[in-house]
Formats: structure tokens, C-alpha cells, sequence
């Protein structure tokens, strides 16, 4: 059958997603010093668990600036899809390295709850601690905002787990507090725990998320969405369509679908319905994203649910047209 393919004219606004990566890893690193001399003041296991989250952040930063980077290039001859998937990857890779950061935290909170340790100025050390937790704040809900806006899995991921960073901080700081007004020193490692618990959970989300964009998972609001679209502007030329299937690259869409067009048409009236159709889906596949359409001429079948005016080719009476919902749009064709 033939085929048509639609590529809007690309419009990236990656340049904003890479500067905000930069300030990541910037910002990141100036924190992470302020946390390593709140843990040598103080000897507190919260804040060594802090410091180690830190420098996952940084990495994980890095890491992101570059898969941003990466997935701002333009469809070349062996990716005609982009390379936006290096965003997801990025983004499975930095969950990763929160489940990582999380076992190293236990790992600390157990041997010191078995060996024990002597804090110190704790006064310094939550002031210290304090600081580096404000500006962990800003700068994660600042990249969740950038990533949400320019539509970046992994500069979102990035934020996420800074935030993570910042749950993390107001642990240690809680504890370091109890500790001065108690005394009861096992305190620190046993927050540490905690705190351990809830980076385990935010890093196992990330990972999930990512892999919904790894694996092509279907998203059905997206399918939805466009299901409603359809059916709101179909001419009776759309006499069915079926096969219909999205897949996020990056920050945009591609979607393909089968459309079923009156086999008494001349190819160029079958093109033009297409590129209606086509026009149509253009509203969903983002700056950079494309549509598909197949065409397919209608069969004896599908005369029931047609509602093309005077068919000279028509053996069998109209009834009720075929609806364009999320399950018959999605449903496998028939040959």
C-alpha cells in the first residue's frame, strides 16, 4: 500500500535543556563541598550518606548535560528517529545510581550503629547542612520545571532525585538536632535508614518512568486523546482507521496508523485525504515528530459503517458509521 510521511520542520529547544544540565553539575559540585566539611566537622552518618548522595548527583548531572546533548542532534541516515531515546537512557542510568546511593547509606548507618561514633560541633555541621538543602531545593524544582516544560525525561529524572538529595539533608539535619536536645547518639545512623528507605523508592520510580520510554510502552491518554481528535474532525473519506500506534522519541512523538480510503478514488484524492489525516495528527507529534499513514482501499466489509454519499461500489446498506474510539483505532487490521 502506499505510503506518506510528514516531518515537521524542527524546532529545538534543547539549548535551554544542556544550559540547565550545566547549572546541574555546577551548583552540584559546590554543594557536594559544603556537605563533605559538614561530615568532617561533625562525624555524623546522615551527613556521610548525604555527601555520597551528592556525588551521585553530580555524576548523574554530567551524565544528563551530555544524553541532552546527544538527543538534540537531528535524525541522520542510521537514526531516522532521532536520538532522543538517549534521554530515557540517561535517566534508567542516573535511577540506578540512586538505588546505589541508598545500599552505600546502609551500608554506613549499619556499620556505625554496630561500631558506633563521636559527633561533634553539630551546630556547624546543621548550618552547613542547611544551606547545601536550600540550594539543592532550588535548583531541583528548577530543573523539574525546565525538564516538564521543554518536555526532557531526563532532565526531570535529574531534578527528581536532587529533591531526593534535599528529603535526604532535612533527614540528617532532623537527626543531628535530636541528637544535640537527647544525646542519644544512635540517633544518626538509625534516621540514616530511614532516609535510606525513601531514596530507594524515589530511585526505583525514576527507573520505572524510564523504562516506559525505553520499552515504546503505550501511552493511552496520548491515544486517546487523539481518538477524540479524530472522531471530532473526520470527513466521511476517513471510512476507518486501525493500527494506530505512538511512540515517544525525546521530547516529541511519532504515530503511524492505517487509514481506510474509498477504493473508487484516484491516488491523488487518496493522498489528499491522507494528508488531511496527516495535517490532523501533526497537532500531537511535537516539533520534531512525524506521521505515518497508511493507506488501504475499503472492502465489502466496511460498507455497513461507511458513510460516503451516492458509493457506486457500494453492496450493502449504511447502518451505523464506525466510531473512532481508543479500542477500534487500536485494533489489528484485517486483510
Amino acid at each position: 500500500m502506499p505510503k506518506m510521511r510528514v516531518q515537521r520542520e524542527r524546532f529545538s529547544s534543547y539549548p535551554a535543556v544542556v544550559r540547565a544540565g550545566a547549572i546541574s553539575v555546577g551548583v552540584g559540585f559546590l554543594i557536594l563541598v559544603a556537605k563533605f566539611f559538614a561530615w568532617q566537622v561533625t562525624g555524623a552518618t546522615v551527613l556521610l550518606a548525604d555527601a555520597a548522595e551528592s556525588i551521585v548527583n553530580v555524576i548523574a548531572a554530567a551524565m544528563v548535560t551530555y544524553s541532552v546533548a546527544v538527543a538534540s542532534r537531528p535524525a541522520d541516515q542510521d537514526h531516522p528517529y532521532g536520538h532522543g531515546k538517549a534521554e530515557p537512557l540517561s535517566a534508567a542510568i542516573e535511577g540506578a545510581l540512586i538505588v546505589i546511593a541508598a545500599m552505600v547509606i546502609v551500608a554506613a548507618a549499619i556499620r556505625h550503629i554496630i561500631v558506633g561514633s563521636e559527633l561533634q560541633q553539630l551546630g556547624t555541621g546543621i548550618a552547613v547542612a542547611a544551606a547545601a538543602g536550600l540550594s539543592n531545593l532550588g535548583l531541583g524544582l528548577y530543573l523539574i520545571r525546565v525538564g516538564r516544560r521543554e518536555g526532557s525525561e531526563a532532565i526531570q529524572a535529574d531534578g527528581a532525585h536532587i529533591l531526593t538529595d534535599v528529603v535526604t539533608t532535612a533527614g540528617g539535619i532532623a537527626a543531628l538536632v535530636a541528637v544535640k536536645l537527647t544525646g542519644i547518639q544512635l540517633l544518626d545512623p538509625l534516621v540514616a535508614l530511614v532516609v535510606a528507605a525513601n531514596i530507594l523508592a524515589t530511585g526505583w520510580r525514576v527507573v520505572r518512568r524510564a523504562l516506559r520510554g525505553l520499552l515504546d510502552e503505550a501511552d493511552f491518554e496520548l491515544l486517546s486523546e487523539i481518538a477524540q481528535k479524530l472522531e471530532r474532525e473526520r470527513p466521511p473519506e476517513w471510512i476507518e482507521i486501525h493500527e494506530l500506534r505512538a511512540r515517544r522519541v525525546g521530547s516529541s512523538h511519532h504515530i503511524d496508523l492505517h487509514l481506510t480510503v474509498p477504493r473508487y478514488h484516484s491516488m491523488e484524492q487518496a493522498h489528499q485525504t491522507g494528508d488531511r489525516l496527516e495535517q490532523a495528527l501533526l497537532t500531537f507529534v511535537g516539533a520534531d515528530g512525524g506521521a505515518v499513514v497508511h493507506l488501504d482501499p475499503c472492502q465489502p466489509r466496511h460498507c455497513s459503517g461507511c458513510a460516503m454519499q451516492d458509493c457506486p461500489v457500494r453492496s450493502e446498506a449504511p447502518e451505523q458509521r464506525f466510531t473512532f474510539d481508543l479500542e477500534s483505532l487500536t485494533k489489528p487490521g484485517t486483510i
